[in-house]
C-alpha cells in the first residue's frame, strides 16, 4: 500500500526531493481582483498551495483583464484567478485553460443576480416595482448592474430606466443594502452572495428583504492555466486546489466551500451576456 508521502509526490511532482518549497520556479498568479496590499485571505490560501506544491506560489496584482491577457502573452504569469467575464475574455484572447471555480459555504460554485426590496415596502414581484426607483450598485458591477441591465432588456424589451421612475449608481453592494433600508431607493440589484455579506454586517436578517425578480445563475471567480503550460503543472495546480476541500478548518478561515471543477452549463448567462457586450453599448 502507498505511504500518504508516496501519494502525495506522485500527486504533486514539482517538488524536489527533500521535500522543501524551491523558490527558483516561482508559480506566478495574475489576479485583477488583488490590490496588491497584504491580505491575510490570500496569503492563507497560498500558503497552503505552497505546501502541497513544493513551489513559492506569488500573486501578481494587475489593473484589469487586458493586463492579464498581456501577462499571458509575455508568458510572465503561469496562472490567473479572475471573475467569471473576465475569464471568458481571457479565454477568447489567450486561450486560458479553466480549472477550478470557487465554492461558496453554502456548496454552490456561485450565485444569483437579484432585485430585492424591503419587505415592509410590500414590493414582492416585479410588476409590483414598477415606476418605483431602483439602485444600482456601478457601471463596471457585472451582479449589481450588467445582468440586471441585460436582462431588461432581453425579457422585458426595455431599458431598466424606462420601467423605474429612477435609476440611481449607489457605488457598492453593501450601499445599495443601506440604500433599500433608509428608503433612498425602493429596489436594489445585487446578488443573493453579497446580500447575504451585506445584512451579517448590517446586523440584519436577509428575511426583512425579499427577492423580487432571481435573474440568473454567476459561477464565483475562477483559477485558470496559462494554454503551453506543461500538463502537469496544469493538473498539479487543480489537484492542489481540490485538496484544500479536506481542510475544514482552513476553508472556514477563507469563508470557503472548497474548489469544484468547471461546469459549462454554469456559464450559460454570463456568456450570453459577454456575448452582447463585445455587439452592444449597454444602454440602461
Amino acid at each position: 500500500m502507498l505511504t500518504a508521502l508516496a501519494v502525495a509526490a506522485a500527486w504533486f511532482p514539482t517538488g524536489d526531493s527533500s521535500g522543501q518549497i524551491s523558490s527558483s520556479q516561482t508559480i506566478k498568479i495574475a489576479s485583477t481582483t488583488y490590490t496588491g496590499k497584504r491580505d491575510n485571505i490570500w496569503e492563507m490560501l497560498l500558503n497552503s498551495l505552497e505546501i502541497r506544491l513544493k513551489r513559492r506560489c506569488e500573486l501578481v496584482k494587475a489593473d484589469d483583464v487586458n493586463a492579464v491577457v498581456a501577462m499571458l502573452k509575455a508568458r510572465q504569469v503561469q496562472f490567473v484567478y479572475l471573475t467569471p467575464i473576465d475569464y471568458l475574455q481571457a479565454k477568447r484572447q489567450a486561450g486560458v485553460e479553466g480549472l477550478a471555480v470557487q465554492v461558496l459555504p453554502d456548496g454552490k460554485p456561485g450565485y444569483y443576480a437579484v432585485l430585492v426590496s424591503k419587505k415592509s415596502s410590500g414590493i414582492q414581484t416585479l410588476e409590483q416595482a414598477r415606476g418605483k426607483s431602483l439602485g444600482f450598485v456601478a457601471r463596471d458591477s457585472v451582479s449589481g448592474f450588467k445582468v440586471q441591465a441585460y436582462a431588461f432588456l432581453k425579457e422585458q424589451k426595455q431599458p431598466a430606466s424606462s420601467f423605474f421612475s429612477q435609476v440611481v449608481f449607489a457605488g457598492t453592494h453593501h450601499k445599495v443594502v443601506q440604500g433599500l433600508l433608509k428608503g433612498e431607493f425602493e429596489v436594489g440589484a445585487t446578488n443573493t452572495k453579497d446580500l447575504k455579506n451585506s445584512c451579517k454586517i448590517l446586523g440584519l436578517a436577509p428575511e426583512e428583504f425579499t427577492i423580487v425578480w432571481q435573474i440568473g445563475f454567476i459561477p464565483e471567480s475562477i483559477f485558470a492555466a496559462r494554454q503551453d503550460l506543461a500538463p502537469d503543472l496544469k493538473s498539479s495546480f487543480a489537484n492542489a486546489l481540490f485538496s484544500l476541500n479536506q481542510e475544514k478548518n482552513l476553508l472556514k478561515a477563507l469563508n470557503l466551500g472548497g474548489y469544484a471543477k468547471l461546469e459549462e452549463a454554469d456559464f450559460t448567462l454570463i456568456k450570453e451576456l459577454d456575448a452582447f457586450l463585445q455587439k452592444n453599448q449597454l444602454n440602461y
